[in-house]
């Protein structure tokens, strides 16, 4: 019975090892997209940002709170660090959202209009 085990052990050990080497190399971030594309709002309103990333293996997983975020200009729109852009001023501006998984960074721009 002894060697019945060790020789199961055995098969599954080198199973494993066999499985590691040919195939289930991580899933590495492909892209990051933002939810809406494009905002528009008046001033004083609000719209939060829904950033979801997608993996080379097809899998997405949403990332909102764990990313980055820039207005290129304040005075027209401010964006919080949970994604949330408050129009501040009528005119045109853009966030920037950066996503950083490993050494893998993936950042996208967000028009914005404030009317």
């Amino acid at each position: 019975m002894g060697k019945i085990i060790k020789a199961l052990a055995i098969t599954v050990l080198a199973s494993l090892l066999v499985f590691a080497s040919i195939g289930c190399a991580a899933a590495t971030l492909s892209s990051i997209k933002a939810s809406p594309s494009t905002i528009s709002l008046a001033a004083n309103a609000t719209q939060q940002l829904t950033i979801t990333a997608s993996y080379s293996k097809g899998a997405t997983k949403t990332v909102t709170a764990t990313s980055t975020y820039k207005s290129s200009n304040e005075k027209i729109a401010t964006v919080t660090t949970g994604g949330l852009v408050k129009g501040i001023a009528p005119g045109s501006a853009t966030v920037a959202v950066s996503y950083k998984e490993g050494t893998v960074t993936k950042t996208i721009t967000v028009p914005v209009t404030v009317k």
